[in-house]
C-alpha cells in the first residue's frame, strides 16, 4: 500500500497537497479502489480515489516507529555521499539526521546549503515512503562538533577507528532510549574533536575499516536493532 504524508492535521477535508495529489495520479497512475494511506500530523487515515475524489474507507495504525529515539551526526562528506546516509539512514529507522562541519571535512557546502538540507529533506521523505515509516526524519542544518555537546541532551556515542577493545555489547545496558551517534568524515576524527567528544562513549564496530557512509549506515542499524530486540 502507497503512503503519503501531510504537513497538516486532518480537518476532514479529504484532499492532498497539489505535490501529493501529482504523485498519486501521474506518477504511481493508482488505480481506482486501490487503497492508499495518508499520514497526517494527528492521524494515519486510508482512502482510495473514486472519479478524482479521495474517499475516506477508515484510519491506519501507526505501529512502524520505534522507541529508540536515535539521532544521527555525521561528518559532511563528499558527492553523494551524504545522500547515501540520509535515505539508508532513514529506512533502518534513524529519527533525525545533523551534518557534521568538522576539521577534516573535504566538503564545504557553506555556499549552497540551502539547496542541500532541502534536497537531503526530500530524499528523506521519498526514503520514509518507502520505509512506510510513520514519520519524516528531519534534516537539520549543518553544526560544529562543541554545538552537538553544548545542546544534545542523550547519550552519545561516537565511533572511533582507534578504539579496537570497547564494543556496542559492552556499553548497552548504561543507555537510554535518547541516543546520539557521532560518525566522522572520510578522514576520520582529529584528535581536537577527540577531546571535544571525551565524554561520549567510544565503540568499535569490528576488526575492518568501513568508509564513513558504511559505518553511519550498519551503526545506526546496529544499535537499533539492538535495543528494538531486547
Amino acid at each position: 500500500m502507497y503512503r503519503f504524508f501531510e504537513n497538516r492535521n486532518y480537518d476532514n477535508k479529504n484532499d492532498l497537497s497539489k505535490e501529493n495529489y501529482h504523485h498519486l495520479k501521474n506518477v504511481i497512475r493508482i488505480e481506482e479502489d486501490e487503497d492508499f494511506e495518508v499520514i497526517f500530523k494527528d492521524k494515519n487515515l486510508i482512502f482510495n480515489l473514486l472519479e478524482d475524489k479521495l474517499i475516506l474507507k477508515g484510519e491506519g495504525q501507526k505501529n512502524r516507529e520505534s522507541d529508540i529515539n536515535l539521532s544521527l551526526f555525521f561528518g559532511i562528506l563528499k558527492g553523494d555521499k551524504n545522500e547515501k546516509i540520509i535515505e539508508r539512514g532513514t529506512e533502518v529507522g534513524v529519527k533525525d539526521f545533523y551534518p557534521l562541519v568538522m576539521e577534516r571535512c573535504i566538503s564545504n557546502i557553506s555556499a549552497k546549503e540551502d539547496k542541500k538540507i532541502l534536497r537531503w529533506q526530500k530524499i528523506s521523505e521519498a526514503a520514509a515512503k518507502q520505509a512506510k515509516r510513520d514519520i519524516i526524519p528531519l534534516v537539520h542544518r549543518p553544526i560544529k562538533p562543541v554545538e552537538l555537546i553544548e545542546n544534545f541532551k542523550g547519550d552519545l556515542i561516537l565511533l572511533y577507528e582507534g578504539e579496537e577493545e570497547i564494543f556496542f555489547k559492552d556499553i548497552k545496558s548504561k543507555l537510554s532510549k535518547n541516543l546520539g551517534l557521532v560518525v566522522g568524515p572520510e578522514g576520520g576524527i582529529s584528535p581536537k574533536e577527540l577531546e571535544i567528544f571525551k565524554d561520549a562513549y567510544k565503540i568499535s564496530l569490528g576488526r575492518r575499516i568501513l568508509r564513513a557512509e558504511t559505518a553511519a549506515i550498519a551503526g545506526s542499524f546496529y544499535i537499533i536493532h539492538n535495543l528494538e530486540c531486547d
